[in-house]
């Protein structure tokens, strides 16, 4: 059932095209050409290099026919699906759990589980945005390892060779979601809050199954610091600019963004690629204080829960771990994005079923099936409904702009999409929308000029690229165009000199090699 329900809420997903960091990630990333290069796919980004393994294998098999990246992601969600509904069977058969009445409605109470979380609309963005499997990815080795963990301790007395056998697939599995993604990195603390909560006894915690699990807390910053791919001074990567907000501020607006998550999980309406969502910058700012007021008052009850629900305290505690690496005081360039919610939907799904049973009881169990067949029903019309925004570049664009009509971003990014479809009048035009809103956007500046350039107005090219280049030093792309209209014009020393800057700062920049190439051939070289 998991299965048939994510396939038809799906379907309509095959064929949308490449969005956004796609380009980046894949479309114009070399290391992924080559499968058997796998120095190279380590050296993009070391802390995800499965995952850019798994995007090298989909390159090889298909290129760049998006439907065999849409299949791999799905086949991804549903797997992850199927195993929320073999974590919520593993939890309800714990020894703190499986006298509770809950328990005797498992398999059902595991299936509605499995259910909301496979046809949740905030999941569209981790499964049908495709470079966002870094996220469903990691997700599915994260609840494989906790699923395997569970069964090895729960098997621990009884047959011991089956438990050494998923212990080992446990630790494996870990370490595969350590390399997916970093926010993985919860994994060690999500195991000692599970033994807490579902698999002491009076002797207290087992010690022996816990150590190698909190050692694998260290592989992530360790493989960050050894490869040099993070600066831990200014808490970024090497490759990424500045986020143009300090630390602090970060953490301040992340309050309030769990609060807007919060009811995204609720109320799933109004969903947006890229939220005009304002930076907090300080701590007595009256968004700051009442997220802050409201986040405590669930945690205390969380907590307070404890005791009698256990269930429903260990999925908000579930939901707020999950989110913390990625809602701390680490810096993000984005603020918000609803693939990180990927993962937290598990404890959402735990909560909302736990507590519907809980509030109806099995007298009323009928009713709990049939309010959530309705919530189910509602949530599978919402993403088939919303997969469709993702179908192409303009689609997805339009509903930005609609959304957050004064963020640049959306602006910038359709005029990309205009421009792509030869309507370059309508690309400039948001071009400009986007200047006028953000004045140091170097990458409109050099999208305008390309446009520019299309249209003949080399001087109008000419000044744009030169704009982004003075915004932005290191724009390679920039340095790149800007010698294509110098070679136009016939300036060929000032061409060469860009060509020459592009790979000083860039040497493995295929554009440059090309547009150089082109050069020396008409020089006869």
């Amino acid at each position: 059932m998991l299965c048939c329900l994510g396939i038809a809420i799906y379907f309509n997903t095959f064929f949308s095209s490449f969005h956004l960091d796609d380009y980046h990630s894949f479309v114009t990333n070399p290391a992924i050409r080559h499968l058997s290069n796998l120095q190279a796919l380590w050296s993009f980004w070391p802390t995800r290099f499965v995952t850019y393994l798994t995007i090298a294998l989909n390159y090889a098999l298909g290129q760049y026919r998006v439907f065999g990246y849409h299949l791999f992601n799905l086949i991804v969600h549903l797997g992850a699906s199927i195993l929320v509904w073999w974590f919520t069977l593993l939890t309800l058969s714990t020894p703190a759990m499986k006298d509770n009445p809950i328990s005797s409605h498992s398999r059902l109470v595991s299936l509605f589980v499995g259910l909301v979380f496979v046809s949740h609309p905030i999941q569209t963005q981790g499964v049908t945005y495709i470079i966002q499997r870094t996220t469903s990815l990691a997700a599915l080795f994260y609840l494989a390892s906790l699923c395997l963990y569970i069964q090895a301790r729960l098997l621990e007395d009884k047959e011991r060779r089956r438990s050494r056998l998923s212990y080992a697939g446990s630790l494996l599995a870990a370490v595969l979601a350590m390399f997916t993604k970093e926010m993985t990195i919860t994994l060690p603390l999500m195991v000692l809050l599970y033994e807490f909560c579902f698999l002491k006894d009076q002797k207290g915690m087992n010690k022996k199954t816990l150590w190698p699990f909190l050692a694998t807390f260290l592989l992530i910053p360790l493989t960050m610091f050894l490869t040099k791919s993070v600066d831990f001074l200014q808490m970024r990567r090497v490759t990424e600019g500045p986020v143009g907000f300090t630390p602090l501020e970060y953490l301040l607006t992340q309050f309030r963004v769990m609060v807007t998550y919060l009811r995204l999980t609720f109320l799933p309406i109004h969903q947006n690629l890229d939220y005009d969502y304002p930076i907090l910058k300080s701590l007595i700012d009256p968004s700051f204080l009442v997220s802050l007021l409201l986040l405590i008052i669930i945690l205390i009850m969380a907590q307070r829960l404890f005791s009698k629900y256990r269930l429903i305290s260990f999925s908000i505690f579930w939901f707020f771990l999950t989110l913390l690496p990625e809602s701390s005081i680490i810096p993000i360039r984005d603020v918000i994005f609803e693939h990180r919610l990927y993962l937290p939907m598990v404890g959402f799904a735990l909560f909302l079923v736990s507590s519907l049973y809980e509030l109806l009881k099995d007298k009323n169990l009928k009713v709990m099936t049939t309010l959530l067949l309705v919530i189910i029903a509602c949530y599978s019309v919402l993403t088939y409904r919303r997969n469709f925004v993702w179908r192409d570049d303009l689609t997805l664009w339009n509903d930005v702009v609609q959304k957050s009509p004064q963020k640049a971003r959306g602006y910038s990014n359709r005029g990309l999409a205009y421009a792509g479809q030869g309507k370059i009048k309508k690309a400039i035009a948001d071009y400009n929308m986007a200047i006028k809103i953000k004045p140091d956007y170097d990458d409109t500046y050099n999208n305008r000029g390309n446009a520019y350039a299309l249209e003949g107005r080399l001087d109008d090219a000419l000044t744009d690229f030169n704009k982004t280049i003075k915004i932005n030093p290191l724009y390679v792309a920039a340095y790149n165009n800007r010698g294509n209209i110098y070679a136009e014009k016939g300036d060929l020393d000032k061409a060469f000199a860009d060509f020459n800057k592009a790979l000083e700062i860039n040497p493995g920049y295929v554009e440059t090699y090309n547009s150089r190439g082109v050069l020396y051939a008409q020089e006869g070289n």
